[in-house]
């Protein structure tokens, strides 16, 4: 491999870490707030336990979320600095409403904590909008990038930076895809307890499994963008089962592995549901089904960020490549790259077992106070 090719599996590998923890805090948030309005509305105690949880979920995701957003922005900066500059300067709108939801996400999370059961439970329930609109901003802004990225014309790199056709189908997709992961995880954390929340994991459960087929129809409509948008990507993904020509099989297969295993996760989580409806949790099956969540995330993500490769900014069945964007001012060696792979493999480790060990052990109590 080159160092071109290692750029950017490091690019995307940090990506994708940093993908994990987001789908989480972006689904978790969502369950939190919808969850704390209907217990104050019911006066139900149950809803409100499982929307404590869901939001510690939410704050541990969010620490390691926000470590793996610095790494990855470091790398950028470091090896794709043509592209940094592009992202700040063409789309600057983008990046100050994903900032701006940062900036005020922060704090809300803090103060929504400090006030549960201190203040009113209707203002504190009402509190949850803000916080909510401020976390969807992140990936709002952010996730303009691919769009970019994907669709890209030259001819129009001045144009408007919030009228690309492809973004209102791709942040559709992220943000069903997030909250339904987030229900699957919350819904696994839940399982790991002793003291089992049995209705907070069948109402999670249930969330994952009804967001399914909306998650798989917002997926066919980005697609189909796809293949009027950006045919290279399309004919990356799709191969030849989609009757495409010449696709990358570093792509196709793993989009081909990222639907079965999707189907896969609606059969089982069909079955979880209906096993917890009987009064059996299958309390394996639940766990394996948030890191199955994350799986068919992470595989779906590959598929749609390596269908560029090697462009970064794709225009029609060519584009910008990541040749022409990498650092040459700094000659960087492949033992360097090689180094921050490695480094950044490391770093997953820990992160995944310091996470483990925050949620499971110490973060989550068995009866909240």
């Amino acid at each position: 491999m080159n160092v071109v090719l290692f750029s950017f599996i490091v690019l995307g590998f940090t990506l994708l870490m940093h993908l994990i923890f987001v789908n989480v805090i972006i689904g978790a948030a969502a369950i939190t707030v919808s969850v704390r309005y209907v217990a104050y509305r019911r006066r139900d105690p149950g809803l409100e336990l499982l929307a404590r949880k869901a939001f510690r979920v939410l704050i541990v995701s969010d620490l390691f979320g926000g470590v793996w957003g610095t790494i990855l922005t470091v790398l950028m900066a470091g090896l794709y600095p043509s592209m940094t500059a592009i992202f700040m300067n063409t789309y600057f709108y983008p990046v100050a409403i994903a900032l701006t939801g940062i900036m005020i996400s922060i704090p809300l999370i803090a103060i929504y904590w400090h006030l549960w059961g201190r203040i009113n439970p209707r203002w504190h329930s009402f509190l949850g909008i803000p916080l909510l609109v401020s976390v969807l901003l992140v990936p709002i802004g952010f996730r303009y990038f691919f769009a970019g990225m994907a669709y890209s014309p030259l001819n129009s790199i001045n144009s408007s930076p919030l009228m690309n056709p492809l973004y209102p189908s791709l942040i559709l997709h992220t943000l069903i895809g997030a909250v339904d992961i987030g229900a699957f995880v919350v819904a696994a954390v839940l399982a790991t307890r002793e003291n089992l929340d049995r209705q907070g994991i069948k109402i999670s459960l249930g969330v994952g499994l009804a967001l399914l087929p909306a998650q798989a129809a917002a997926g066919g409509y980005y697609y189909a963008m796809l293949t009027r948008y950006s045919p290279y990507v399309a004919n990356n993904i799709g191969g030849p089962l989609l009757g495409y020509s010449n696709s990358s099989p570093l792509v196709y297969p793993a989009f081909y592995v990222g639907v079965t295993l999707a189907i896969i996760l609606g059969a089982l989580a069909a079955y979880a549901l209906y096993s917890s409806m009987r009064g059996q949790l299958p309390r394996r099956l639940i766990i394996f089904l948030g890191v199955l969540s994350e799986a068919v995330m992470l595989i779906m993500e590959y598929a749609n960020d390596m269908g560029r490769y090697p462009y970064i900014f794709v225009e029609g069945m060519s584009g910008v490549s990541a040749a022409s964007m990498i650092d040459e001012l700094i000659n960087i060696p492949l033992a360097a790259i090689y180094t921050m792979l490695f480094s950044a493999i490391f770093f997953a480790a820990v992160f995944s077992l310091a996470f483990y060990y925050a949620v499971l052990r110490r973060f989550i109590p068995e009866i909240e106070d």
